[in-house]
This record gives C-alpha cells, structure tokens and sequence, in this order.
C-alpha cells in the first residue's frame, strides 16, 4: 500500500517519461554499494520468511518510520520489498503495493537501479496475476508487462549487472510454460542495449542473446556477433556463437565453440565444463581440467569428434544433440532442493545422456506416488528405466523396478501368500502392465506358485537394474532413420587370414522392408554397409563404407530376410564397434554399440573368437581359414532334424601345439536374473563334440575348427551352447552363444 495519502505520480504517466529521468541530477544522483548491499541483504531475509503476519507486522513499523521519513528512497524499496514477498506467498493485492512503493522510491532516486527492478518485478507479477497472452491487445496484464519491460530497461541501463537476474527470471518463465514472460525480459534488454551503446552494455548483449535463443528468437546470432564485436569477453563470445549455431544446425558452429577454449578465461571455461559435466566420466573431466590453452581446445575436439565416429555421424552432431539436450532437460526436468537451489532430477540426467524416450508409460492411482518408466529401443537390448516422486511432485528419482512406486512390492517380496493376494486386488498387477509396451516381461505377469511369482520379480528388476546401471554410466545418440528397416545385425571376431583377424558385420533384412533392383546377372540388393571401431583411447582402429552389392535369382520373399556380411580387417585389442546398415536413402537400422575383444593371434595367449552357430543348408557362411565355411543363422535359429553347424577360430597356440576342446549345453533358464548364477552344464550328447586341436607347423596363429553336430537328443527350446579348450599348460578358455532349436 502507499506509504501516506500523497497523490502518487500516474503510472503510465511516470513510464512514458522513464527515459528522460537518467538525465536529471539530484541528491540522490546514484546507488551506493553500501546502499545496494543493503537492499539485497534485506531481500534475502525475507525469502527465508513464510510467516505472512510476521510480514504484516514489519510492514506496519515500517510505515510509521514512512509518514516521518516520506522521502527516504531506501525505506520505500523496502516496503516494495516486504509486498513483493507477500504476494510471492498467495497475497496477489500486494503486488500493487509494491509497484506503488517501488514506483515512488524511483521517483525519488530516479538513478537508482534497484528502484527501476523492482517496479519492473511488481508490474512482471502483475501481469502473471492478470493472465492473458502477449497478443490480447489492450488487456490488463499486457498493460503491466509493458511498464514491466520500461522499468527493467531502465534498471538495466543504470546496472548492466543486474542481466543475470533478469536471465534467471526468464529462464524460470520459460520453465513454468510462460513463454509470454520471457518476451517481456528479451524486450527490455533489447530496449536497454539499443539506448546503452556502450562497453558497458556488453553484459546485456549476452543476456539478450541467451534469451532469444531459448525463446527461438532469431535475433540471437546478431546479439553474439555484437557482444564478440564490443570484445568483453572474447572467449565466452565465442562458445556462445558456436553453441548458437549449432542449436540452429549449423554444424560450423563446432569451430567457433572450440576457439573460445583455447583462452585462459575462468568464465568461458566453467561454461565448457558446465557443458562436459553431465556425461564426461571422471577420467575424461580430468583431462578437461589439466588441459589448458590450445590443449584444452583439442581434449574437447577429441571428447565430441570421437562421440561422433563411434555413432557414425559427421562432426559437431553430437555437440549439437547434446547442446539441444541441455536447453530442454533444464526447461522440463528442474527440481528445487532442500537449500531452495535449482538441479536436475534423474529424468533430467538420463535425457541428456540418451535423449527423448521411444516409448513412455506411468500409472496414477490414490496411493501410488508419481511415477514414469521410459524405454530407448537398442538393438540387442533395450533400456528400461523406472522413475518415481516420493519427496517431491517434481524430484523423480531412478528406482530398480516399477514396484518401487508403491508399497505392494514390500508385501508381495515378504510373503508367499501375499504375492497371490497383491496380483487379485490389482493394484501390483496394472501398476505392472501399465508397463506392457515397454518388455515383453511386463506382459506375462505370473501368478499362483510362489517361486513362479519370485522369479518373475527377480527378472523384473534385474531389467531395471541393468537399466540404471548402462543409462546413469553412458551418453548415446542413436543413429535414426526416416524408415526403420527392423534389421537384425550383429558383430563377430571370425574369418581372420593368416596372421590378421577379421570382424564379421553380419546383418539380416527382412524381405517386405525392401525392394530389389535389377542388374544384369538379375535381382540385386544394394545395401550400404557402414561400421567403424575405435580403441581405448578413442584412435580409428578400423572404418568401413561400403555398398554390398548382394546378386540373387530371384527376389526375397517377405517372410523371409535378406542376408549378408561384410568382413573387416582389424587389428588386436579392446574396441569399441558400431555398425548400420541402409538402404536408399531413407530406410536404415543402426545396431547396438558393442564391446569387441579381438584376440592376439601370436600373443601367445590362449583365446577363442566368437561362436558361429548355424543350419548346415544355411545360406550365410563366414570363412574359417582357407578351406572352410561355417554357417550362421541369425539369432542361432536352427531345426533340430537339420543338426547345426558350429565353427570358432582359436588364438594362441604355440607352432605344433596341442589343446583339448570340447562342447557344453546348459538349458537356458529365461528367469535368470543374475550371471551369477551357474547353469546346469553338460557335455553335448554326441563325440564330435570333443576333440583335439593341432596348430601344424608352419601353419598361421589363428586355427580354424568346425563341425557338424546333431540335434536329436535336444529338445525343443532355448539353450546356451558353449565351446571350451584347454591348452597343454592347463590354460582353459570358454565362449557361450544362445541357440534356439526349433521342430521341423
């Protein structure tokens, strides 16, 4: 409320001449820092206050100090300050009184910066109070935004500081869906650097920018340009024009972004590692933090050129993906901690790390807390992960299963009977197919017998688990298509030559995602092979583009796939593989990111490759040394009266070495939560499947074996073969692939 019964200058008619006051001289001339100190100290005490009559009360002392002390500007901002709070805290009348108290102070000090911030706060919630969008001309709250957007230019003329809080209050608009309130502060900082054409108006350049490039605005660019051209800060000018042009897909962008890296500015520099903190891990960050100058520059080049190789896109996307993660995550997924600081929940954490979800699914019901569960389709694997709001609407934190949203998973795990009773009362059993388009385990509830209903849960959250364990520790940005073509692919250490072994893309196409061309030898499949492997440190090991042309008599039935390879060359180590396949332009399938030990062929090692499981009339066959072909079937499918063909390649035996070999099935146990856990083991039922491998002198390091095994004395179903050999020192190496075997 005003602080006597003086008539107060018209607010519209104390704005229109807002920028005429800087010009008039008084006592009061400029803001003291003592005086500014002050003010915010003050402000600060009130935010930590929730007592409404305490405010009232001190609001009363203070404005029987006001009818003897009417012209002192520092009690008037107070009272400002005191109406402010207690609209903040559901009394939206007092917003006038702040914008009365603040309107007078100003009025008073006209060169008084925190006056002018204040009237622009009242009127700014005012406007929110009024309701209404920015295109209602003429309406209540569009009137008192744009005495908001006068009195904000006016504070920033006088104090180019105080940009970061009006950027903090833009952002926090954007946050709640107010994009309306965001344009009020991108046009007073805009107004204020038009009028302050000066190094001193730098500062709200660069907030002038920030916003308009959160708020789409086009004008950003120019905005950066200007702030690099008044040479502030130089640096920062220059991560933010890169980070502009990036967020607009300019991929050059990624050069000036690195160039603002190379200087030793603590500004520009807790920016960049703001950026790398999400999904750098320890090792990486520290080298972020040794590095400096032009060094620095190049660990962040290697940091996002190698993310970009490993998922098969050009340069500067995955800075670009990651950058257009940060704005969304810290517009949606802002949570305010116990301090009152703002952070990101765990959805926030995982969208940067692996962005928009494929698929999404929650369950509201009276009892059960806010919940969401999110899928990310991987070839392979797919990730699930659950999330749950326990402390908070807005603070959802990672949990291992979708029963941890509710309390029934505490009855349902302490007692046999309750499990039966928790599926009938349908509370545990919707909460969990409310999750059924997420894994097929969501689909297949199990109920009745206890260990059926536990190692169903077991199953359920060793998904989970999983979930947490490769979504929170890795960063990804799939590899996407305008048309999935639901290939199958997969990465195998076989079909090495000589001394050099070999990784072998395999990929199946199903026959009704594509269309053949003809040639002339007749129907031609022309699909582009892509695939690249890095080492540890992130250095090309091996990288392949390529059209495979595949020639057949006839064209591939729909129901069934079209199959193909294409073998690679690489050299020994631990790598990191990733491959896709495409055809045309549009339709494509980029398979899972893969770990691949490529053994040492004269290492003197003793190790195998990997499995090879197929039907012996397989139309796939990979190369087993010089004179064989095994057969692969996608998956390990095979009939039981077709028998299968098995093949692996053995590293490091010495020249006339000797090892043993022999084969193991164990069934495959489809509620096997933990690796742990042992499978039931046994020698496969026929002598084939135990030999002896000789390396003949003079022979290559890498020898081949192969067999053709029956399937007679196998049931139908799922199995785990395993291929194991012990060398004449006793060193004993293993390898395991599923198999599925199916009736004729």
């Amino acid at each position: 409320m005003p602080s006597d019964s003086r008539t107060l200058p018209g607010t519209a008619g104390a704005m229109t001449s807002l920028f005429l006051l800087s010009s008039l001289v008084t006592a009061l001339d400029a803001q003291t820092p003592d005086q500014r100190r002050t003010i915010d100290a003050f402000r600060d005490s009130l935010q930590a206050v929730t007592d409404s009559t305490w405010l009232q009360a001190r609001e009363a002392r203070l404005l029987l100090t006001a009818q003897r002390e009417r012209n002192d500007p520092l009690l008037h901002v107070r009272l400002g300050q005191l109406a402010l709070r207690q609209g903040e805290l559901g009394g939206p009348s007092h917003y006038d009184d702040a914008a009365s108290e603040f309107n007078w102070a100003a009025d008073l000090a006209p060169q008084w910066p925190y006056a002018w911030f204040g009237l622009g706060l009242s009127e700014y919630a005012l406007g929110g109070r009024l309701g209404g969008g920015r295109d209602r001309t003429n309406s209540p709250a569009l009137t008192a935004w744009s005495r908001a957007t006068l009195a904000f230019a006016r504070a920033s003329v006088l104090e180019p500081g105080l940009a970061v809080r009006l950027e903090a209050l833009a952002r926090r608009a954007l946050r709640e869906r107010a994009p309306e309130r965001a344009a009020v502060i991108r046009e007073a900082l805009r107004q204020a650097t038009v009028e302050l054409r000066s190094q001193r108006g730098a500062r709200l350049l660069l907030a002038l920018g920030r916003i308009q490039r959160e708020t789409g605005d086009t004008g950003a660019l120019r905005s950066f340009e200007a702030y690099l051209a008044a040479d502030d800060d130089r640096p920062l000018a220059l991560l933010e024009l890169g980070r502009t042009q990036l967020l607009r897909g300019d991929l050059r962008g990624m050069a000036a972004y690195l160039a603002g890296a190379s200087d030793e500015d603590p500004s520009a520099v807790a920016e960049y590692r703001a950026d790398l903190l999400p999904i750098a891990a320890e090792a990486e960050l520290a080298d972020f933090e040794l590095s400096r100058g032009p060094g620095r520059a190049e660990t962040l080049r290697r940091f996002w050129s190698q993310r970009d190789r490993l998922e098969l896109r050009q340069e500067g996307e995955r800075l670009a993906e990651h950058l257009r993660r940060l704005v969304v995550a810290r517009r949606e997924f802002v949570t305010a901690g116990d301090d009152g600081s703002e952070r990101l929940d765990d959805r926030g954490r995982i969208y940067i790390r692996h962005g928009e979800p494929d698929d999404r699914a929650s369950f509201a019901r009276p009892g059960v807390e806010p919940n969401e569960s999110w899928r990310y389709r991987r070839a392979g694997t797919d990730l699930v992960l659950h999330f749950v709001a326990r402390q908070s609407p807005t603070d959802f934190r990672m949990v291992e299963s979708v029963l941890d949203v509710s309390d029934v998973r505490n009855e349902l795990m302490n007692s046999p009977g309750a499990a039966a009773s928790g599926w009938s009362d349908g509370s545990a059993e919707q909460l969990l197919r409310s999750r059924s388009a997420l894994a097929p385990v969501y689909g297949s509830v199990h109920t009745g017998a206890p260990a059926l209903v536990a190692a169903f849960l077991a199953q359920e959250r060793a998904l989970g688990r999983r979930g947490i364990q490769v979504g929170a520790r890795s960063d990804s940005y799939t590899l996407r298509f305008e048309r999935e073509l639901d290939a199958w692919g997969s990465l195998l250490v076989a079909g090495g030559s000589g001394a050099q072994p070999a990784i072998q893309v395999i990929f199946a196409i199903p026959g009704y995602a594509i269309e053949p061309a003809t040639g002339a030898a007749g129907i031609v499949y022309p699909v582009r092979v892509r695939f690249i492997a890095v080492d540890e440190v992130g250095a090309v090991v091996a990288a392949v583009d390529t059209v495979a042309r595949i020639e057949l008599s006839e064209p591939v039935p729909p129901n069934r796939s079209l199959l193909g390879r294409v073998a690679v060359p690489v050299r020994p180590g631990r790598l990191l593989a990733h491959a896709a396949v495409q055809y045309g332009d549009q339709a494509g399938t980029a398979f899972a990111i893969d770990s691949v030990v490529v053994p040492s062929p004269g290492g003197g090692v003793l190790a195998l490759g990997d499995l090879l499981v197929g039907a012996p009339r397989g139309r796939l066959r990979v190369p087993l040394g010089e004179t064989v072909q095994a057969a692969l079937s996608p998956g390990g499918v095979v009939r039981r009266s077709d028998g299968a063909e098995l093949g692996v390649e053995v590293f490091g035996l010495e020249p006339g070495g000797r090892a043993a070999l022999r084969v193991l099935i164990a069934p495959a146990d489809p509620f096997r939560a933990d690796p742990a856990i042992a499978l039931r083991w046994r020698a496969f039922p026929d002598r084939r499947a135990a030999t002896e491998l000789v390396r003949p002198v003079g022979a290559g390091p890498i020898v081949p074996w192969h067999v053709v095994l029956p399937l007679g004395n196998l049931k139908p179903g799922s199995w785990i073969l395993a291929v194991e050999v012990t060398d004449a020192g006793g060193r004993t190496v293993r390898r395991e692939t599923p198999i599925l075997v199916e009736t004729p």
